[in-house]
């Protein structure tokens, strides 16, 4: 048996769907997508029938099923893929992360795979690992006249060809300088951070109503939203 936890249901999916034709050329596995927007009892259901022994999803849905439900006998899992580690700790799975790592056998091969080496993942590491293989990917700089600790730092933060740019500009400006900059690069797919939901919500409705805006399509999109089953 073998688990993959993503931080989302999205890339759950994502994962999941990209590894059917793998799965598909090995007649022994059977894969299983468990995220939200489907009820537990569908996806209990759905095991319990035609069994699985590749589960994909995402750490609130498993968690849920495993305190939940003993529907899954996890004494023969041999690997764990815990995909970006980093998001999974700063969306707040810890509690959920450490409660299916306890339910897991020791003796198994676990993957853990991180953007950011925080101290949060480094703790995860140290409880979820046995005898860990650490293997970093870094960027090489393209200035060699650089200090080594800032080489390190801009590799370990920055990948290579990522191009950064910042404005400064008074707080008044700020809105004018966003329609400017999306009208400049209309051509372009952009996302947009803003610090709230609120502002989200307040900027997806002001937006699409500027005339110079008209022909772009702007998505509103955060955690508060009401989610529609996949």
């Amino acid at each position: 048996m073998g688990m993959i936890i993503s931080p989302t249901r999205e890339l759950s999916s994502q994962i999941y769907h990209v590894a059917q034709p793998f799965i598909s050329t090995l007649p022994d596995v059977k894969s299983v997508l468990l995220v939200g927007g489907v009820e537990v009892k569908a996806d209990v259901k759905k095991i319990e029938e035609e069994g699985a022994n590749l589960l994909i999803g995402t750490p609130g849905r498993l968690y849920d099923i495993m305190e939940r439900m003993d529907v899954l006998d996890f004494r023969n899992l041999e690997i764990l893929v815990l995909d970006e580690a980093d998001r999974l700790l700063d969306m707040g799975f810890q509690k959920q992360i450490s409660y299916i790592i306890s339910r897991l056998p020791k003796l198994r091969r676990t993957g853990l795979f991180s953007a950011t080496q925080t101290e949060a993942v480094e703790e995860l590491s140290k409880a979820g690992l046995r005898n860990p293989v650490r293997v970093e990917v870094r960027a090489e700089s393209k200035s060699h006249h650089v200090s080594a600790s800032s080489q390190q730092l801009a590799s370990s933060k920055t990948p290579l060809g990522l191009h950064l740019e910042y404005l400064e500009c008074e707080p008044d400006e700020k809105p004018s300088q966003l329609v400017d900059l999306l009208i400049k690069n209309k051509s372009k797919k952009i996302i947009i951070y803003f610090m709230t939901c609120a502002c989200v919500d307040y900027w997806g409705v002001v937006l699409p109503r500027l005339a110079v805006l008209k022909s772009l399509s702007l998505i509103p999109l955060h955690g508060k939203m009401k989610q529609v089953g996949c």
